[in-house]
């Protein structure tokens, strides 16, 4: 269902009241920019100030956690094997056997395997082309093992799992013998690797039968995942406290959590902060945000109230802002929140699959764009979203 500009423009300017702020100025984003007095921005309950950060690690789960959002940095994209496949959902963060089963991952065949080896980490995402008819997919993930032993044994096991369906027929990848590779219609093929403690899965799946073209991207996708695993070296869980939690203050410098709940997701699993590659997984327009990223000059990004980017300067940030709001067919432009004319809102016609949101802004401060976000079923405007866009604005004003 679509809410047409008038209707929502009328809803904007309810909630305008609420939130109306001061033109005349003392925060400045940039020379010949709009200036606000970050003194009367409405925030609500939010407290318009950088805030500390410190992840909750009270778990083992937890901690492995650090490790699977570290891993969506060196997860390929499914549209560096097909540029055709670039809408991509179900992005999976995993810490163990319990967490890497779902119906929007693997399967409970799998569980056995995964608990018997001891599944340390994880990263999963799903890439389609969007078109029903003629669909294209590919799957792609990492599971991390605690020695090349387990991981080896873990690509075995889950290969034979597979098998286990009936119908099924071994198809060689090319330049992988070692790759475990099957089918039931070679239309789709699923494969399992070993590459030292991990294994890379890929399930992709082409319109019509052609095992010779799916088995070549099957091995496209080994051969870019294996090079990027390669570019990095395990950390050993013991060491993943010493990571940093907060580089540079990105998280410091992020919007919070609402603190009485009305954000629209549920959990924290994502929050933390990635870089530019592992963030393209949770984007709407993944080919378009790395053109941006690269142009812009991208080089960290923190999740977690909202998502913050931090660019090379402000003409970078406000160009990342651009391709941030970039509306789909059925988006549309809103009402940017009273007093601050360099944010710009969408309200989006389906909602985004990580956090649930159907509306958000993009704020720029400085060298800094950041996403807020919202949720109504009703087609009205989010009444906190505009707070959350003035809290956002205040945070990074004052973090300077």
């Amino acid at each position: 269902m679509r809410y047409r500009g008038g209707f929502v423009a009328v809803l904007a300017a309810i909630a305008a009241a609420s939130v109306s702020c001061s033109t005349t100025v003392t925060g400045q984003p940039g020379p010949g920019l709009a200036r606000v007095d970050v003194a009367t921005l409405k925030t609500g309950a939010y407290a318009p100030e950088p805030t500390a950060y410190a992840p909750d690690i009270t778990s083992i789960p937890d901690l492995r956690l650090i490790e699977a959002r570290r891993m969506l940095n060196y997860l390929i994209h499914p549209f560096e094997i097909d540029s055709e496949i670039s809408e991509t959902t179900n992005q999976t963060l995993m810490t163990n056997a319990d967490s890497m089963i779902s119906e929007k991952s693997f399967p409970e065949l799998y569980r056995p395997v995964a608990t018997d080896n001891n599944l340390l980490a994880g990263v999963y995402v799903s890439g389609t082309n969007g078109n029903l008819r003629t669909r294209k997919k590919l799957i792609i993930s990492i599971l991390r093992f605690p020695t090349d032993t387990a991981g080896r044994a873990a690509a075995d096991q889950f290969d034979q799992l597979t098998n286990s369906n009936p119908g099924r027929h071994p198809v060689a990848i090319p330049g992988h013998p070692d790759a475990r590779a099957s089918s039931a219609d070679d239309k789709t093929v699923t494969s399992f690797i070993a590459h030292g403690p991990y294994v890379i899965v890929a399930n992709a799946a082409l319109p019509q039968p052609d095992q010779a073209m799916v088995a070549s991207n099957i091995a496209k996708a080994i051969d870019l995942q294996t090079a990027r695993l390669d570019q990095q070296r395990p950390v050993p869980l013991d060491d993943l406290l010493d990571l940093p939690t907060d580089p540079d203050n990105i998280m410091r410098r992020a919007l919070p959590e609402a603190p009485d709940f009305s954000d629209p997701f549920i959990g924290k699993r994502d929050f933390g902060y990635f870089e530019p590659s592992g963030e393209l997984h949770f984007e709407r327009n993944p080919i378009e945000v790395r053109k941006a990223f690269d142009e812009s000059g991208v080089d960290l990004v923190g999740r977690r109230g909202a998502i913050l980017y931090r660019a090379r300067d402000l003409s970078g940030a406000f160009h990342l802002q651009s391709v941030l709001a970039k509306t789909g067919k059925n988006d549309e432009i809103i009402a940017s929140p009273p007093g601050l004319p360099d944010v710009t809102c969408v309200k989006l016609d389906t909602r985004d699959d990580t956090r649930n949101y159907d509306q958000y802004c993009v704020v720029v401060y400085g060298r800094y764009a950041a996403v807020v976000i919202g949720s109504t079923f009703t087609g009205n405007l989010d009444p906190v979203l505009y707070q959350r866009a003035a809290a956002q604005y205040a945070i990074l004003a004052k973090s300077e």
